[in-house]
């Protein structure tokens, strides 16, 4: 595509956020990246004096694709899918592997609740991701203050006695006996309503405890 159709398609672009796919003239996916507007975003890799690598991206661009957003957010995220999955030579940021982080609930009979990085299949459910990380941290341990789970990493043992984090009410110490998989099992039920944004009954419950 010569550059004039190249502005003339961006001429088109709507003033929404979304993600932008620059193609080389085989087709293959070269960039991908995000913007709140992506009419002026992409206008502006035509307009002014760039670096070099700008320079030499906007060269090899014969195709554009644009992916509209609801919001900036989205965007971001779905900005980072894109880049683990076609790893484009021109993004320098995100290629490592790294992702941002998400909320894992595990699939045991007894579920913990945690942050992580990797997604592994094995029945664990996952929240996110979540650019923030500070702010995801706070999140889990507002979590942790009013669903207390268990602790303790790998399949659950039996104990005698309970350990510390059930005396500071940070655990309910299924491994003692002291709590059943049933009533594990609804408190589990009340932090995945949370991370799906079905807050309403935990809003009631809250204000009931509370008066």
């Amino acid at each position: 595509m010569a550059v004039s159709e190249l502005l003339e398609q961006i001429r088109h672009l709507p003033d929404s956020s979304g993600v932008y796919l620059m193609k080389d003239d085989a087709g293959k996916i070269i960039y991908v990246g995000k913007a709140s507007s992506l009419k002026k975003r992409v206008g502006s890799y035509f307009t002014g004096s760039k670096d070099v690598k700008t320079r030499v991206l906007v060269s090899n661009i014969a195709a554009l694709e644009t992916i509209t957003t609801r919001n900036s957010y989205e965007a971001l995220v779905l900005e980072n899918n894109l880049i683990k999955q076609w790893l484009p030579r021109f993004n320098i940021n995100l290629k490592d592997g790294k992702s941002y982080p998400v909320i894992r609930v595990t699939g045991d009979d007894y579920p913990r609740v945690f942050r992580t990085r990797r997604i592994i299949d094995d029945g664990s459910e996952y929240f996110g991701p979540y650019p923030d990380v500070h702010k995801l941290d706070a999140y889990l341990e507002l979590i942790e203050q009013l669903f207390p789970l268990r602790k303790c990493k790998g399949p659950l043992k039996k104990r005698e006695h309970p350990c510390l984090y059930y005396h500071i009410r940070r655990c309910p110490a299924p491994c003692a006996g002291y709590i059943d998989k049933l009533e594990y099992g609804k408190t589990v039920d009340s932090i995945r309503n949370l991370l799906s944004g079905h807050v309403e009954p935990l809003i009631r419950e809250l204000t009931t405890s509370m008066q």
